[in-house]
C-alpha cells in the first residue's frame, strides 16, 4: 500500500517532491485517475487510502515459497457428516462429548476433520487434551499445524532439544520423552548436569521420573535424599516407596509394622516416638500440617499411607474389609481409614479401593470422606465394578442419594459407562422423585448431576426407554422439562454420532 510515499508528499509539497512509480501503480490498479494534477491525485488518493485504512489494510503480496500439500489418506479421513459433528461439538452444548468424540475417532481408525483443527487448537483445555488429540492428527493435520508459529511446537521432537542449554519446559518435554523411550538414558542426562541444577529444577525432574519408574532408578533417588535443599529431598521419598522391592519401601513397611501388636484377633497401637534420623531422612516429618491429632497421629499416619495396603492382608492374615474393620476399633480410626485411603491411591490398589467404597457406605459418618483424595477411589475401579458397587449402594437407599452419600460421588468421579440396568434405574428413580410434593430447590440440586451423568455415561441406544414415562402433569415438572429435555437431546446427539461412525 503507496500510504507512506502519499504522506511523504503531503509533508514535503508535491511541488517539492515527486510520486514513486510503485506509487502511482498502486493507485492506477485501485482506479484513482493518475494523469491529474499532484494535488488532485494526493488529495483522492489520501482519502481513498483513509476509508481503506478503516477497514483494514490490503493484504501484502506473498513472496516466499508456498509449501507444498499434503495429500489425506482416504481410508483413515472421516466423512463430512463427523466433521460435521465435530464442528456442532465445538460451537455448540455438547462440548462435553468432546472426549467420546475422540476416542470413537481411535476406535474407528480416523483422523480428525482437517477444517476443525484450529478450533481444537483454540479451547483453553487444548494442553490437557493434546495426548488424545496428537495421534489422531493425520499428515493433513500435521501440515496444518506446522504453517502455524505457536501450533508448530507441539509437532516438535524433544529429543532434538539442547539439554544443556534449553529452557526449563524444554527440559521438561526431553526428560519426559525419554522417560517413555529410554528411562534409563534419561537417568544419566539428569545425572550429567545434577550438579549444576537450581532446587526448583531439581525436583521438577524428579516429578518426572514417576513416569517409568522402576528399580533401577533407585540409586538416583537414593542419592537425592542426602541432598542439601529439602524441596529435593522431599521429592524423592515417595516415588520410593512406590517402587516395589526398593530399600525405602521396605524401611517403611518394617516401621509400618513395628506401630501394632496384634495377637488374638486384638490389635493394640504400640507407643509412637517421634522419627529418628533415618526416618527422617525417608521423608517423615516431625510434625505434619496436613495430619490431625498431634505428632504422633501424623508419625503414624504419614506411615501407614506410604505402605502398599496389601501388605496388611499378609501381616494381619486378612482380606481388606477385615484389615479395614480391625483399624476402626482402635482408637487411631480415623488416623488409620484416612492412612489406607491414601496409601490406596498412592498405590492404584482397585481391590483395596472397592473394599474402601464398600466400608464408606457402612460408616458415612466418619469425617475422613471430606478429604479430596476419597474423590480418587472411583477412577481406580473398572467399569463393572462402578457399576457392581452402584447397584448395591443404590438398593440399601431410596430415591437418589443425595451429593454427601458414597454412591453420588462414586459416580460423580468415574468416568465408567453405565449398564443398562444402572442407567434405568437412575432415570426411574428421577421420575419418582420429581413427582413428589414441592421441596426446596437447593433439595433438589444433585438430581441435576444424575441427568448430567446419566445424559454421557448411559448407553445411547436406551433413548427410546429414557423418553418415554415422563409425568409431565406433575407440580414439578415445570422445573425439569427443560433439563430432561437437555438430556435427552445429549443423548440423542450420542446415538447419531455412534451410529456415523459405525457405518
Amino acid at each position: 500500500m503507496p500510504w507512506n510515499d502519499l504522506v511523504k508528499n503531503a509533508l514535503l509539497g508535491v511541488e517539492n517532491s515527486s510520486f514513486k512509480v510503485t506509487t502511482l501503480d498502486s493507485l492506477a490498479m485501485l482506479e484513482v485517475n493518475t494523469t491529474a494534477e499532484a494535488p488532485r491525485l494526493l488529495a483522492e488518493g489520501v482519502a481513498l487510502l483513509t476509508q481503506m485504512r478503516k477497514a483494514g489494510f490490503l493484504l501484502q503480496d506473498f513472496d516466499g515459497e508456498i509449501p507444498s500439500l499434503v495429500a489425506s489418506n482416504t481410508n483413515t479421513a472421516p466423512s463430512l457428516k463427523i466433521s460435521n459433528i465435530l464442528n456442532l461439538i465445538l460451537s455448540g452444548p455438547q462440548r462435553a462429548v468432546l472426549a467420546e468424540f475422540l476416542f470413537l475417532l481411535k476406535r474407528y481408525g480416523k483422523t480428525l476433520p482437517t477444517a476443525e483443527v484450529p478450533s481444537l487448537m483454540a479451547l483453553p483445555e487444548v494442553s490437557k487434551i493434546w495426548p488424545q488429540i496428537a495421534p489422531l492428527l493425520g499428515e493433513a493435520g500435521r501440515w496444518l499445524l506446522s504453517q502455524h508459529p505457536e501450533w508448530s511446537l507441539r509437532l516438535q521432537d524433544p529429543s532434538n532439544f539442547d539439554w544443556k542449554t534449553g529452557s526449563r519446559s524444554e527440559r521438561l518435554a526431553q526428560l519426559n520423552f525419554w522417560r517413555q523411550q529410554s528411562p534409563s538414558f534419561a537417568i544419566e542426562l539428569l545425572a550429567s548436569t545434577w550438579e549444576s541444577e537450581s532446587p526448583a529444577d531439581k525436583t521438577a525432574f524428579i516429578n518426572c521420573l514417576e513416569l517409568g519408574l522402576s528399580i533401577s532408578d533407585e540409586p538416583f533417588l537414593e542419592q537425592c535424599l542426602d541432598d542439601r535443599r529439602k524441596e529435593v529431598r522431599q521429592a524423592s521419598p515417595p516415588l520410593l516407596a512406590k517402587i516395589p522391592g526398593s530399600q525405602l519401601a521396605h524401611r517403611m513397611a518394617r516401621r509400618a509394622s513395628d506401630c501394632f501388636s496384634f495377637k488374638n484377633n486384638f490389635l493394640k497401637i504400640n507407643n509412637l516416638e517421634e522419627p529418628d534420623l533415618p526416618a527422617q531422612r525417608d521423608g517423615i516429618l516431625q510434625m505434619h500440617p496436613g495430619w490431625l491429632g498431634g505428632a504422633k497421629a501424623g508419625h503414624l499416619g504419614q506411615l501407614v499411607s506410604l505402605v502398599p495396603p496389601t501388605h496388611w492382608e499378609s501381616v494381619f492374615e486378612k482380606t481388606p474389609n477385615e484389615v479395614l474393620d480391625l483399624f476402626s476399633k482402635t482408637d487411631w480410626d480415623e488416623t488409620l481409614i484416612r492412612a489406607c485411603l491414601e496409601a490406596t491411591v498412592f498405590h492404584e490398589n482397585s481391590i483395596w479401593a472397592a473394599a474402601l467404597l464398600e466400608f464408606w457406605q457402612a460408616n458415612e459418618q466418619m469425617r475422613v470422606w471430606e478429604l479430596p483424595v476419597s474423590n480418587r477411589l472411583a477412577s481406580l475401579l473398572p467399569d463393572e465394578e462402578v457399576n457392581r458397587l452402584a447397584l448395591i449402594f443404590l438398593n440399601q437407599h431410596t430415591g437418589l442419594p443425595t451429593e454427601f452419600t458414597p454412591v453420588f460421588r462414586l459416580l460423580k468421579n468415574s468416568e465408567a459407562e453405565w449398564s443398562d440396568e444402572l442407567s434405568l434405574l437412575i432415570v426411574n428413580r428421577f421420575r419418582m422423585e420429581i413427582v413428589k410434593d414441592y421441596r426446596q430447590i437447593w433439595q433438589l440440586q444433585h438430581l441435576n448431576d444424575y441427568l448430567q451423568m446419566l445424559s454421557l455415561r448411559s448407553d445411547p441406544t436406551l433413548f427410546d426407554q429414557l423418553q418415554t414415562g415422563w409425568s409431565n402433569d406433575s407440580v414439578q415438572w415445570r422445573l425439569w422439562e427443560k433439563p430432561v429435555e437437555d438430556m435427552l437431546a445429549r443423548v440423542l446427539f450420542r446415538r447419531e454420532m455412534w451410529k456415523e461412525f459405525r457405518g
